[in-house]
């Protein structure tokens, strides 16, 4: 059993809602149980992550954006994230899991993204907008089975049906993690979703002599109902003022995506020192997402200066374009008279962080954002017309291993 302990204290000295500091925190268990050792059950094991979070969002309250500015930013709750059972044959090259299954470990995953505190290099915000409930990121997580088959040490396939809604149903605001608070609403009473990957590996041994990279192709599909982002059940702009305010609906939704993890230069004789880059990139349907094209990017350099080999100083950027049916609405809304919002147009984030490991236990990372355009030109709540306004936010994070 492991356990980790993150705390933050961040706030947005300019932009957003309104100016605020808050404090949050994240206490992470682990355990896992080897039934090879324990009951001579050959290539099974259990896993289970459960959750006690503390603290205020900064981004829902204030803020009002679509990407969290923060991983570890979530209702306050205890909760289980994740409980499944594995069983691997020939050799591990086959593996079956089951159970409570985080979409987001197991697919659109990025090694070097991790490095950055953003939750937009985690599970990115167009899933988490598109999907409903928000699909299977942290703190959530769906009931699934996942498959992968590893025909050669550098080609790995995965496939997994999961439950479409991680929290079904409605409730005040909307609120998918208040609807699920403790993780353990095992529901199968949604239509699926389906994802499937395909990815491709070199030089990821030590004494390799080029350099480490992977390849991912990968999408999914969701079997269930989509409303549209522009017209009603009738034909008509869900802008105009004869709209019914029934969005017509679309059945299935769909999304493929592309990651490129590449190391640039490497410390000879290490195995991930030097300098290395992430670039991931998704899109969806227009007509029926809110936001239909995601881009994320960064550069992390590992070993920073003589002595510091632990220390990861690094940049990244991302990037969500908001529908041009949803912007098409807003423009039919100011015409018809019904709003004056502008366009939603899209949402990006830069950060800079530097990781300072003080013992192999113990690490202090400094972090800048520069938050555009929150919730893609959204408006503020006490001025329907004026767009939310651009944050600068700075924090710092504190990560004990216990």
């Amino acid at each position: 059993m492991t356990a980790t302990y993150t705390a933050e204290t961040l706030g947005n000295l300019s932009g957003g809602i309104r100016r605020r500091a808050v404090a949050a925190g994240l206490l992470q268990g682990d355990l896992d149980i080897n039934l090879d050792k324990l009951v001579g059950w050959q290539g099974a094991k259990i896993h289970a992550t459960a959750f006690h979070i503390q603290g205020r969002q900064l981004t829902p309250n204030f803020i009002g954006g679509l990407i969290p500015v923060s991983s570890v930013e979530a209702v306050p709750a205890t909760r289980l994230f994740s409980l499944w059972m594995e069983q691997a044959v020939l050799d591990d090259k086959v593996s079956l899991r089951f159970g409570s299954v985080p979409m987001q470990e197991e697919f659109y995953t990025s090694t070097y993204a991790t490095y950055m505190v953003n939750s937009a290099f985690g599970w990115p915000a167009i899933y988490a907008a598109n999907l409903p409930s928000g699909g299977g990121g942290y703190p959530l997580s769906n009931m699934g089975t996942r498959l992968k088959v590893k025909p050669t040490d550098e080609i790995s396939l995965m496939a997994a049906v999961f439950t479409g809604n991680v929290a079904p149903g409605t409730n005040v605001g909307n609120d998918a993690q208040r609807r699920n608070r403790s993780g353990v609403d095992f529901s199968f009473d949604s239509p699926p979703i389906w994802f499937g990957e395909a990815s491709y590996s070199i030089n990821q041994d030590k004494d390799s002599t080029g350099l480490p990279a992977t390849f991912k192709l990968g999408g999914f599909y969701y079997n269930g109902k989509v409303a549209d982002q522009h017209y009603d059940e009738t034909g008509l702009s869900l802008g105009s003022g004869a709209t019914t305010n029934i969005a017509r609906n679309h059945r299935g939704n769909w999304a493929v995506y592309g990651i490129v993890d590449h190391m640039l230069w490497k410390r000879q004789g290490t195995l991930d020192s030097g300098v290395a880059a992430f670039f991931r990139t998704t899109v969806m349907p227009e007509d029926r997402n809110q936001m239909n094209f995601w881009l994320d990017t960064g550069l992390s350099l590992k070993g920073t200066f003589e002595g510091r080999d632990d220390d990861i100083a690094a940049i990244g950027f991302a990037y969500g374009k908001m529908s041009d049916e949803l912007a098409a609405r807003d423009a039919d809304a100011r015409r018809f008279g019904t709003a004056t919002a502008p366009d939603h147009d899209f949402e990006a984030v830069i950060e800079v962080n530097y990781a300072y490991a003080v013992t192999p236990w113990w690490t202090l990372t400094g972090f800048g954002e520069y938050q555009f355009h929150p919730g893609g030109s959204a408006t503020l709540p006490t001025n329907g017309a004026k767009a939310i306004p651009d944050a600068t936010v700075l924090g710092l994070r504190t990560g004990f291993k216990l």
